[in-house]
């Protein structure tokens, strides 16, 4: 299923959930069924509510894949909902974009086995970081960070998809499933970055299992790795680009430049 939130443009601010199945939004309350819309009478919002914690496991370099993952903590209050326009930041003439795969835990877990991992996510999503490069430049030589470098806003959606729609894309399941899913950046239409989520050196469910070694994972937490296309041209992002991330099975998800 694609799960999803959203408000009418005819009722903003009430927050409404349902299911998007062949064009159209239906709309339930718990298991039941309220109504039917189309999408153009629709705001999309973040597919899933504030998160207790969101983990960064960012790989900007080869890595050895026998190694422990590594992430960082980010800010679940820069998490905003597909086709919004951020504006551009007058504190930053560096901004570029970073797009990650993403997990939404569906129950509470404390040391969780690699093989039990699937059994901890609601679904599978998009994470669009805008990013600061000149604040992250600043942030490593103070070897601090990120942080504000990644404060701006993070688009994530445009829906939330659950496992059973995922399981044809398995590549391999030797250290947790893997799977084979094309990600393709474009810039006012043109591609700019390309990449595949098999490529990423840890699985997704190692990466719930390494976290939750530490820490009990919560009911709602978001961890994503990335990122899931190449660096591209490097020439970042003004203010009028529309940035569209394209994942197979995910959807796509835009953000624009104000």
């Amino acid at each position: 299923m694609k799960l999803c939130r959203f408000e009418l443009k005819s009722s903003p601010g009430d927050i409404r959930s349902g299911i998007v199945y062949h064009g159209k939004i239906y709309e339930t309350d718990g298991a039941d069924p309220v109504a039917i819309h189309e999408a153009e009478d629709v705001r999309p919002l973040a597919p899933t509510g504030l998160p207790p914690s969101l983990r960064i496991f960012r790989t900007t370099s080869p890595v050895d894949a026998e190694m422990e993952p590594l992430y960082v903590y980010g800010n679940p209050n820069s998490l905003i909902g597909a086709s919004q326009i951020v504006p551009e930041p007058d504190y930053s003439g560096a901004l570029d974009f970073e797009a990650y795969i993403a997990v939404v835990i569906a129950s509470d877990g404390h040391r969780i086995p690699i093989e039990e991992a699937d059994g901890y996510i609601l679904g599978y999503t998009v994470i669009n970081f805008l990013v600061t490069r000149d604040v992250e430049r600043a942030e490593k030589l103070a070897s601090s960070g990120p942080g504000r470098s990644y404060d701006l806003a993070a688009a994530i959606g445009p829906v939330l998809t659950t496992p059973d729609e995922m399981e044809e894309m398995v590549v391999d399941s030797d250290d947790g499933r893997r799977f084979k899913l094309t990600a393709v950046a474009r810039i006012n239409g043109v591609e700019r970055r390309r990449g595949d989520v098999e490529d990423l050196p840890w699985t997704l469910d190692k990466m719930i299992s390494y976290a939750s070694e530490s820490c009990p994972l919560r009911v709602g937490d978001i961890l994503c790795a990335g990122p899931i296309t190449d660096p591209g041209d490097g020439l970042g992002v003004s203010a009028g680009d529309e940035i569209l991330i394209a994942v197979e099975k995910l959807g796509t998800l835009a953000v624009k430049i104000g």
